[in-house]
């Protein structure tokens, strides 16, 4: 009986310990694949012109972004936060948990600067693939990062 209690304490341990941090699943290479608006009847693709380079995000915050032709250097942040929200015909007001990513990548001598703040992401495909979105009034614009 001793012995069964002590698992038990121990296994929320393990599964604690064992569990990755928004943070974790990000560091490494990432490649920019689609970026679209929601339209009302689709989507409306577009080129943000750093598809074809391969983003590097670093476990000490620190990101960069290469290409053939671009060599930007930043900084790269992720977290949640609370998102609320009222309802005022019903009187209920609640909130829900979001993720953020934001990305700021610079180069002064060619006089580039990439920033993307997402107000909320998820991974796809076993954590091969980040879908963001920006919220923008009118249409929400969408990014979609894999893995190279």
């Amino acid at each position: 009986m001793k012995k069964n209690l002590r698992y038990l304490f121990l296994f929320p341990l393990l599964l604690m310990a064992c569990r990755k941090q928004v943070e974790d699943r990000l560091i490494g290479q990432w490649r920019l694949d689609k970026s679209y608006k929601k339209d009302l009847f689709g989507r409306d693709y577009f080129q943000t012109g750093y598809e074809d380079g391969i983003f590097h995000f670093y476990e000490s915050g620190a990101a960069g972004y290469t290409s053939n032709t671009d060599t930007l250097s930043g900084y790269w942040e992720a977290g949640f936060y609370s998102n609320g929200n009222f309802n005022a015909a019903a009187g209920q007001s609640g909130s829900h948990r979001e993720k953020f990513l934001r990305i700021n990548l610079v180069n002064f001598q060619t006089n580039k600067i990439f920033y993307l703040d997402l107000d909320e992401f998820h991974y796809r495909n076993n954590w091969n693939c980040i879908r963001g979105t920006e919220h923008t009034y009118g249409r929400d614009r969408i990014y979609e990062f894999v893995k190279p």
